[in-house]
């Protein structure tokens, strides 16, 4: 279950949120315009957020990883930019 402070805490500049519950976020990345639904899985002896993506919003979501919490996984988030970014760079540059 995501808290209330994990989830004040989504960078509203860097994510277009478009739903934030106490279960699940979907987010659109600013940067990249990737898709994102995040999941908490609770169980009794962990707990961990399911991250799914997708490039275009006709698409169908896949499991990309999971995370610890919510944190890590916008962390995950940011770093898949990153490189999705430098690739999108490499080719245009080629």
């Amino acid at each position: 279950m995501f808290t209330t402070n994990e989830l004040l805490a989504i960078d509203s500049s860097y994510f277009k949120i478009f739903q934030a519950g106490a279960y699940c976020v979907t987010l659109q990345s600013k940067n990249t315009k990737h898709y994102w639904h995040l999941i908490a899985e609770d169980g009794l002896n962990y707990t961990s957020c399911q991250i799914n993506h997708k490039h275009h919003y006709e698409n169908p979501y896949h499991r990309h990883r999971n995370k610890p919490n919510l944190k890590s996984a916008l962390n995950e988030i940011r770093s898949h930019d990153a490189f999705h970014l430098k690739r999108q760079k490499q080719k245009h540059s080629a």
